[in-house]
């Protein structure tokens, strides 16, 4: 029956997925876990009724992946985060990733929608020459910007309401791409990282650079927050890797790409990770795509001052 071998396909991609921990190359299929999760749930549903089973099987499936879509953006609709400033138990910081896509030329879009969230940290990936205008556009808003467009391929850039003391662009070595910005006194030295990982079908190089990443973000000092486009989602071997060396605490979780597939995210691929002395307030959500194939993530932190 056609309902049985759709549980079959779906149970197969569930267990190729995990076999990712003995052979990186299946790791591609842990990227599409949930995915999977609903087609081997929907032929089993299917298989037990007692009519019309391959047409329940193919509806399930639709409204499973039409569910996935809408999840993230039901648990981030008016979601209500603590104000940015200074409290008696620390400084509550905003914190914005955005891949806004080197395709994605309306500018314009991207800085209002990076003003509609009032973050106090922005990470900008594939935010290239392309995207100059916008940050001149925000730096009212964001005085402080570092980028390292000067380097091939590292098309990131950080922008801060708060002084940064320094910062280096990484791409010829063997992690992803990646700007770190340094901030000063007023943030106690909080490191920022922004990455742009590669992909499928280079699911090795992939899992090296997420160990070199760890180590680098590891050896950096004070707190830490890593975020941007790993092409990896929580299921995965290489997001696990990462976060399992480094020590840090992921704050994502929803759905994030692609925003164009009737704007309904199946895989959830950007990602803010947080040293454990930064308390998350509320949960992270996402924004508008503003033109790009990703939607951003933002997310509500405070940091202990001494």
């Amino acid at each position: 029956m056609a309902c049985a071998w759709v549980f079959l396909f779906g149970l197969a991609g569930l267990a190729a997925g995990r076999l990712g921990v003995l052979w990186i190359d299946f790791d591609v299929f842990a990227q599409f876990t949930l995915q999977f999760g609903v087609i081997a749930l929907a032929g089993v549903i299917g298989f037990a009724m007692r009519r019309g089973r391959t047409l329940v099987t193919l509806v399930l499936i639709i409204l499973g992946y039409v569910g996935i879509g809408l999840w993230p953006h039901i648990a981030s609709y008016n979601v209500v985060s603590e104000p940015s400033g200074l409290t008696d138990e620390g400084r509550v910081l905003k914190i914005l990733s955005f891949n806004s896509s080197l395709q994605n030329l309306d500018g314009e879009a991207v800085a209002k929608e990076i003003e509609r969230h009032g973050p106090d940290i922005v990470v900008l990936i594939e935010s290239g020459s392309e995207k100059r205008h916008v940050f001149e556009r925000l730096r009212a808003s964001f005085p402080y910007q570092v980028n390292c467009l000067e380097i091939a391929y590292c098309d990131m850039a950080v922008l801060a309401r708060f002084p940064i003391a320094g910062h280096e662009g990484h791409v010829l070595w063997r992690g992803p791409p990646t700007i770190r910005a340094v901030f000063g006194p007023e943030l106690n030295g909080l490191s920022v990282f922004g990455v742009h990982s590669t992909r499928f079908p280079h699911q090795r190089s992939q899992l090296i650079q997420m160990v070199e990443l760890a180590k680098y973000v590891d050896r950096s000092p004070g707190e830490r927050i890593v975020m941007g486009d790993f092409n990896a989602t929580p299921f995965s071997r290489q997001l696990k890797t990462f976060q399992r060396n480094s020590g840090l605490n992921r704050l994502t979780y929803l759905p994030t790409w692609p925003s164009k597939l009737l704007q309904l995210p199946q895989i959830d691929i950007d990602h803010i990770f947080v040293s454990a002395a930064l308390e998350p307030l509320g949960r992270a959500h996402i924004g508008g795509a503003a033109g790009s194939d990703h939607y951003p993530v933002i997310a509500t932190i405070r940091m202990r001052l001494p």
